[in-house]
């Protein structure tokens, strides 16, 4: 059914307030810009401000979609988007604050992590459970048949390797004790990056099962287990450690045979 004059007008009349919001929260962006030029103690510290207002930016693309399907029967298809592509932002972002990388040992960033003392564990771990949520309901408003689907994986394992990148280890290691107050928040923060590594994995494994065959996803899988393997290692954690070893192995098994095959198969056309 085609949409009226009265329901378009009401529509631009409730999005006037979400407009106002996003022109707000771009004025505060490029203060932040201003003032994280002046000070390389205090950059890191203004890239997480820039960092936060894109997850309110992103939320609040989601609300507009969200009233656009409540009033015209429509997703925001613009709005999603922006709200999208706003995600790669914060990523890159905070690779810049705590760094990308995910083969190597688990205190590569130290350099980094030492530039954010204030950033304290309790709002680490909220940082990537929001960050997490927003992605979520990012990829619901898409929907299961979004053209998009299968580049979620990516920011799912990205998630996964930021919440890495913002956990001290060191710290984890010699304040493990109840006397800590960042006890059980740290304890949470290993939970969740194990969760989320895991998760990654699966995805990229359904990605490789039910849409590309491309052993590149099977290799992302085991790079993310590889990750989990060096925390289960580190941490003494012998049960995960050997259940995470298997499935490595059991993967790279797979793809060996899976290489090996397509070698052959080139040899023959050859």
């Amino acid at each position: 059914m085609a949409l009226t004059k009265e329901q378009k007008a009401e529509f631009d009349e409730n999005l006037t307030e979400f407009k106002n919001y996003i022109e707000e929260l771009k004025k505060d962006v490029n203060l932040y810009k201003t003032q994280m030029k002046k000070s390389k103690a205090t950059e890191p510290y203004y890239q997480i401000a820039i960092v936060l207002n894109s997850i309110k930016l992103m939320n609040t693309c989601v609300s507009i979609s969200d009233l656009s399907w409540h009033m015209l029967n429509l997703k925001s298809e613009l709005y999603l988007n922006i709200a999208r592509k706003e995600i790669y932002s914060i990523i890159s972002a905070m690779e810049k604050v705590v760094g990308a990388d995910f083969e190597n040992g688990l205190d590569e960033n130290r350099e980094l992590l030492d530039m954010i003392p204030e950033f304290n564990p309790d709002q680490r771990i909220n940082f990537i459970r929001g960050f997490r949520k927003t992605i979520n309901d990012i990829v619901d408003a898409f929907g299961t048949n979004s053209k998009w689907k299968w580049s979620w994986p990516e920011l799912h394992f990205k998630l996964a390797v930021l919440a890495k990148n913002l956990f001290d280890f060191r710290a984890y290691e010699k304040e493990n004790d109840l006397d800590s107050p960042y006890y059980y928040t740290r304890k949470d923060h290993y939970s969740l990056i194990i969760e989320l590594s895991n998760y990654a994995a699966q995805e990229y494994r359904s990605k490789y099962d039910l849409s590309t065959n491309d052993i590149a996803d099977l290799k992302k899988c085991i790079a993310l287990l590889e990750m989990n393997r060096k925390i289960f290692q580190m941490t003494g954690n012998t049960e995960d450690l050997q259940k995470t070893k298997t499935l490595i192995d059991s993967m790279a098994s797979k793809i060996n045979s899976l290489e090996g095959d397509k070698n052959r198969a080139k040899k023959k056309k050859k």
